[in-house]
């Protein structure tokens, strides 16, 4: 079986993440496993393995013939037979099945926004639904909305997984004291709602000073980052509130910390809430996606970050070291049991299996 994985690029998100995840499982089950990154590199490259065949488009802008015209001649030269397209890469995927229909497509839909298309944009993907084989959704509420907007026959709800790769050299020192460190894993989009964050810990720390807040993930140098550094130094908070843009070393980041946080307006399942579980901490996150179904009783879920999160942090920061360690262990089992690589491959590779046998 021969399966590529096709990602716009590999910065450090969550479907990112999970694109070179499938990739190094792929190969580790037998597979003859690819992984294109149709516009450039990123972090995530440090992980791929060395089973994995990887290679860069480099395509320029939305429509790049000349890029195009390179997959495809990739494609028919290796032979691929499954195409497992995350998020928008699916655009190419389906040009490629236009070239070659006996291609099989799998689109891994992880946009919680997905579900509020509107006009050209819904146009677009009923029109490229047509196209598509079968659809991973990573949320019970985009299984729903692929199977009644899309045309797409066959879809499926998978559980995203977390792994941490083992060869990453520790290097990220947090600041702040030990014990008293609150820290968002999450790119900085406004999706992500990084400022009411802030606002939301500005509240509680009046009240908690010794914690610190700590925003980890990419900075894409737009108006948003440049806004959400701006913020900080507004309110006085660089002693407080700390951003340290893409980062590898996520294991030894959440070894410093002592709470996880999720203050998303949307999601599917974020990769970012596993990764907290799978090390153990207790959590508060806004009741997007999957977060409630993953955290259930074992953490916190709140409605809304202006209202709720400053009592939420309020409440952590005044429980005992003990009651925090209660909680994210609890959370971890239940990760443990029901995110594994393993359990998602149980369901990935007979999906794979009937592709590759219909004609």
């Amino acid at each position: 079986m021969r399966v590529l994985q096709l990602i716009d690029s590999l910065d450090a998100g969550g479907a990112e993440r999970m694109a070179v995840n499938i990739a190094n499982l792929n190969a580790k089950e037998g597979i003859t496993s690819f992984l294109c990154s149709t516009v450039k590199s990123g972090a995530l490259e440090k992980i791929i393995d060395n089973n994995v065949n990887f290679f860069i488009l480099g395509k320029s802008g939305k429509i790049d013939v000349k890029a195009f015209v390179r997959f495809f001649n990739y494609v028919k030269n290796h032979d691929i037979q499954i195409i497992h397209a995350h998020s928008t890469s699916v655009q190419l995927a389906v040009l490629t099945r236009l070239r070659y229909p006996h291609i099989k497509i799998v689109w891994h839909n992880h946009y919680g926004m997905s579900t509020k298309m509107r006009g050209l944009s819904l146009f677009k993907i009923k029109l490229l639904s047509k196209f598509i084989n079968v659809s991973i959704a990573v949320s019970e509420e985009l299984l729903n909305w692929s199977t009644q907007n899309l045309s797409i026959k066959h879809n499926y709800y998978l559980n995203n997984f977390p792994i941490f790769s083992t060869n990453l050299i520790a290097q990220t020192k947090l600041y702040g004291e030990f014990g008293n460190r609150v820290l968002l894993l999450a790119n900085l989009r406004p999706i992500k709602n990084h400022i009411a964050l802030i606002d939301a810990f500005i509240e509680a720390w009046t009240s908690f000073p010794r914690w610190t807040l700590h925003l980890v993930g990419n900075d894409f140098g737009d108006e948003y980052g440049r806004s959400v550094r701006e913020y900080i130094v507004k309110n006085n908070l660089e002693d407080s509130v700390f951003v340290y843009g893409s980062r590898q070393d996520i294991p030894y980041i959440l070894s410093q910390v002592n709470i996880g946080v999720i203050a998303s307006k949307s999601e599917g399942l974020p990769l970012s809430l596993l990764e907290y579980g799978n090390a153990s901490l207790p959590v508060i996150v806004t009741k997007v996606g999957q977060c409630e179904e993953v955290v259930g009783k074992d953490g916190i879920v709140i409605n809304d970050v202006k209202t709720e999160m400053p009592q939420a942090l309020k409440k952590l920061f005044a429980s005992e070291g003990h009651d925090l360690k209660k909680m994210g262990s609890a959370l971890k089992k239940n990760i443990d049991k029901h995110y594994s690589a393993q359990k998602f491959m149980q369901s990935l590779l007979p999906i794979y299996n009937v592709l590759v046998k219909a004609k």
